[in-house]
């Protein structure tokens, strides 16, 4: 197993993905210094810059201590690794400064992580259950809490920590003008879900709730007896906050995104991200742990709606036009290296600025939403983004103390059950207002789905957690139990989406009011359209033939859509019929089809010149669309047999084509010599 680990590949793949984490770990982990900005790594190994004057001069501002406490506050994956000296045992803790030694760890975690996702992924097929309850699973038996097979936890969780950049810049991506518009619309119940769920919790661990179940069950005095006020609103803030990372998947995996309910939950979810990092600033002033500088508050502030909007304003006037300039060296990897230098860069900038990089992942995608090149940069980060995003669950999963559960079983569940009750109930509460008060009230059905989706914990709840501590605010045993709390909440998400489906139902008769999805007046694509891929001479006629056919039924022509990497394609749709459309993309990518509406294709026309180009094509259509007929060409014989292998329906072969035609061809030339 050695060799293996120690294989070209894997070094490589491990330097790769090592060398992003650490790059953007650097611009995160930027100190003023006097004169200088010093990149801080470890094994106390480091690298002075000069600074420039407007530097020297922000190293004197009072804001100074705030704003590097709140970066570093901000940091995910710090948080969920401040015991990782306790929770590694013997050969699983590697030093950093071993260059080689992390590469191996970081191979061997790698193939760890794909095994595991191999095996997630069939056994949830099978099954039928969420593959996140299977991370969550694989990441708790093969964590320090079970078999400890992890090498190198710090760089798993930050690398597990890209995946929620990506899928954070993937719905920022969806969310196009007229959804935006509607996401606004959802602000109010929003803040109300965030005052009302805090409100609710800090009045309920005051009231005695935790002691009144003490009397049936039998929970640990030691960690019920929350008596303090301020401990009680700290542990309301955390519990306030939902997971992104696990609602987002349940939306697309049943439809919801654009449903009410979808996008009240995606409003809700971005308002909480935004709502991080003004709390962590505000926590240590609120519990009296830091110096009341208000003036240091107010420049943090302007600094982060200012500055991070400043920032949209200018990439919003050249951010498309280096997508262009990209497109038109018809690189592919560039135009992923680029998409994914967007999605983690606007995340570090919005993190330097005092945001969170998630918030500024999702508004990077934003940006990039009403292109044309879209779907294609969907498609693109989608492996990246499924991969890693595996990482972070199996991370999230490998926190779970099981030995601390059993022993404390009976407070964790109670813990766990009265945390997603208090928040259903509330969420569902909050959309009852008056429809005077609230127009765009969720109606029923919708509001049971929310309910039942934003009841669990969240991601940033360790955060949260994590800075109280520091504070003094919490009791240091009671972390691992929170964490265990909110873990199980975060985990049971996708139950929560089987009980608000069956749920909902029981409302259906308004169901008709929630059924609006914004996007559906942007697609004119039909879900059954004949698909071209390529949009070349041979792609262009093959486009002209098929839009002449006439439907047996309707008399209308057919619904077609061709899809091509050309530049001329990024600043517009071409529309020869009202039925056909040609779109930038490459159409080799079955999710660039999907994500254009195309779920039923009538039929695909490979049109490359390329033949490894259409053996690529051939396969993965095929693969995606196991029912759908693929029509292409071939110029010999050999090349089609292995398209045919490739799961081609039907191969024109140019070669045939012409010993077919010699003898007509032949007597048409010497026919129209004798008329001459």
């Amino acid at each position: 197993m050695k060799k293996l680990y120690r294989s070209t590949c894997v070094r490589r793949v491990a330097l790769l993905l090592m060398y992003c984490s650490s790059s953007v770990q650097s611009f995160q982990r930027i100190q003023p210094n006097t004169n200088s900005f010093r990149f801080r790594r470890k094994g106390d190994v480091a690298t002075q810059l000069r600074a420039a004057p407007f530097f020297d001069l922000l190293n004197h501002l009072p804001f100074e201590d705030v704003s590097r406490q709140l970066t570093e506050a901000l940091d995910i994956g710090g948080d969920l690794l401040k015991d990782s000296d306790q929770l590694s045992s013997g050969s699983a803790n590697i030093p950093a400064a071993e260059t080689s030694i992390v590469l191996e760890s970081m191979g061997q975690d790698l193939l760890i992580f794909l095994l595991s996702s191999v095996v997630v992924t069939l056994l949830s097929n099978a099954s039928g259950v969420s593959p996140i309850l299977g991370y969550l699973i694989a990441g708790a038996i093969l964590g320090p809490h079970g078999l400890d097979v992890f090498s190198n936890e710090r760089a798993d969780v930050e690398l597990g920590d890209f995946g929620i950049l990506f899928l954070l810049f993937s719905e920022g991506l969806e969310v196009s003008s007229q959804r935006l518009a509607k996401l606004k619309n959802y602000l109010p119940l929003g803040f109300a879900q965030i005052s009302l769920t805090t409100g609710v919790i800090t009045a309920a661990l005051l009231a005695g709730a935790p002691q009144f179940f003490d009397r049936f069950l039998p929970l640990d005095d030691g960690f019920i007896d929350i008596s303090n006020p301020t401990e009680a609103v700290v542990l309301a803030l955390a519990g306030t906050l939902s997971t992104s990372a696990f609602i987002f998947p349940v939306l697309k995996e049943r439809g919801w995104e654009g449903e009410n309910a979808g996008q009240a939950a995606t409003s809700i979810l971005l308002l909480q991200d935004l709502f991080v990092a003004p709390l962590l600033v505000i926590l240590p002033f609120v519990v009296g742990q830091g110096p009341t500088d208000y003036a240091a508050i107010a420049f943090l502030t302007a600094k982060a709606a200012i500055g991070f909007g400043f920032v949209m304003f200018v990439l919003s006037k050249v951010l498309q036009q280096i997508f262009r300039v990209v497109a038109r060296t018809q690189s592919a990897e560039t135009f992923v290296a680029l998409s994914l230098l967007v999605s983690v860069g606007m995340g570090a900038v919005a993190k330097s600025l005092g945001l969170t990089d998630t918030a500024g992942a999702f508004a990077a995608g934003i940006l990039l939403a009403n292109t044309n090149f879209r779907a294609q940069i969907q498609a693109d980060i989608l492996p990246f983004k499924g991969i890693l995003l595996g990482i972070f669950f199996m991370d999230a999963g490998s926190l779970f103390d099981s030995e601390l559960v059993l022993a404390e079983l009976p407070t964790v569940l109670t813990g766990a059950i009265s945390l997603i009750l208090l928040k259903g109930i509330t969420v569902a509460a909050a959309t009852r207002v008056p429809r005077w008060m609230e127009p765009n009230r969720l109606e029923p059905y919708d509001a049971v789905k929310l309910a039942f989706l934003l009841s669990g914990g969240g991601e940033f709840a360790f955060v949260v957690l994590a800075l109280a501590e520091k504070l003094d605010v919490l009791p240091k045993d009671l972390g691992g139990l929170l964490t265990a709390i909110v873990l199980i909440t975060m985990a049971v998400t996708p139950l929560l989406g089987i009980a608000a489906s069956s749920v909902s139902k029981n409302f259906s008769f308004d169901q008709l009011s929630h059924t609006f999805d914004d996007d559906s007046s942007e697609s004119f694509v039909a879900d059954d359209a004949i698909v071209v891929c390529g949009y070349g001479e041979v792609g262009k006629a093959v486009f002209e033939k098929l839009g002449d056919l006439k439907d047996e039924d309707t008399g209308h022509p057919p619904s077609l859509v061709a899809f091509d990497m050309s530049p001329m394609l990024m600043n517009s749709i071409l529309m020869p019929t009202p039925s056909s459309a040609v779109m930038f993309g490459d159409s080799a990518n079955p999710e660039v089809i999907l994500a254009h509406g195309v779920e039923k294709p009538r039929a695909f026309f490979v049109s490359y010149d390329d033949h490894e180009q259409v053996m690529s094509a051939v396969a993965r259509l095929r693969f995606s669309f196991p029912e759908a007929p693929i029509f292409t060409r071939a110029q010999s014989r050999f090349e089609a047999q292995e398209l045919m292998e490739a799961g081609a329906t039907e191969i024109v072969v140019e070669f045939d084509e012409l010993s077919r035609s010699a003898q007509a061809l032949l007597l048409k030339v010497e026919e129209e010599k004798k008329y001459s």
